[in-house]
């Protein structure tokens, strides 16, 4: 994998979570306390807990995004000048100053806005939540600033559109996933449960804005196994297709309050082959 698909792979596997975390505090835990019992308490335990890990999961998925970010503008000077000059000053200060590095300033601000957010949450402070939600959505539009959809300001609705639904579906997935095995667990299959109505709605805001963007770069349909490209994305949408399988059997398992099975392993292990899949479809040509 060339180093532009690689940084973007990693960049994205950075976003979702980062999207996904504040999502999950501000829309997910409400609804578990109620289901729970615990919004009767002022200081409901188990609660506190998610909440603290939700933030620390946010907070270094953001920080990853920095870093992510750092890489990119590497990658980005070593497509330009090649390996040997790519850890040049000289060459960084070149690229940082171009039209793309200008854009990308906007990208690191975005991150390290919501690092600082996610740094000032817990503790309830609903407003460091808000801001953390608020920045990680700019994020995702900043993104737009460069790659296929800049300066389309329709084709960039779509992208950050596509990555916020990806961070409400994928991202909150992998952030109640990580927090999981430090609760109880009720509160587990309250998270559970009140996620499954939250995920069909990102799902479907990522699918749309997905199928928007396909019909913006494959046009004719052929071009799905004629080109690069189309042949990427078709890859992609298989293991998509995967990921709503192990979805619909998690929302099943959600019904019937059973706490997460084997299919999350699977559907993450599968988003990630959309993540690799995606980094690399962005640095294709499309038709």
């Amino acid at each position: 994998m060339a180093p532009e698909a690689a940084t973007k792979a990693i960049l994205y596997a950075a976003l979702l979570p980062t999207v996904g975390a504040g999502a999950a505090f501000l829309l997910l835990v409400p609804r578990a306390a109620m289901e729970t019992g615990a919004a009767q308490s002022a200081t409901p335990k188990s609660l506190a807990l998610v909440e603290q890990r939700l933030r620390r999961v946010g907070a270094i998925a953001a920080l990853c995004v920095v870093v992510a970010l750092a890489l990119r503008a590497w990658a980005q000077t070593d497509a330009a000048f090649g390996l040997a000059s790519s850890f040049s000053p000289d060459s960084l200060q070149t690229i940082l100053t171009s039209r793309w590095g200008l854009r990308w300033h906007w990208q690191l601000l975005a991150a390290v806005a919501c690092t600082i957010a996610y740094a000032c949450a817990g503790g309830g402070r609903r407003w460091a939540w808000a801001a953390a939600a608020t920045t990680s959505v700019a994020l995702c539009v900043s993104l737009t600033l460069t790659g296929h959809a800049s300066g389309d300001p329709a084709r960039m609705a779509v992208h950050a559109a596509h990555l916020v639904g990806g961070g409400l579906w994928i991202g909150a997935l992998t952030s109640l996933v990580l927090v999981s095995p430090s609760i109880d667990a009720r509160t587990r299959v309250a998270l559970f449960h009140a996620f499954s109505p939250f995920a069909l709605a990102g799902a479907c805001i990522a699918a749309g804005a997905g199928a928007a963007a396909a019909l913006f770069y494959v046009g004719a349909v052929e071009n799905l196994w004629l080109t690069a490209y189309g042949r990427a994305l078709a890859v992609k949408v298989a293991f998509v297709a995967g990921v709503a399988v192990c979805g619909y059997l998690n929302w099943r398992r959600a019904r019937e309050g059973a706490a997460p099975g084997r299919p999350v392993a699977v559907e993450l292990t599968l988003a990630a082959a959309v993540v690799i899949v995606t980094g690399i479809l962005t640095e294709l040509a499309h038709p």
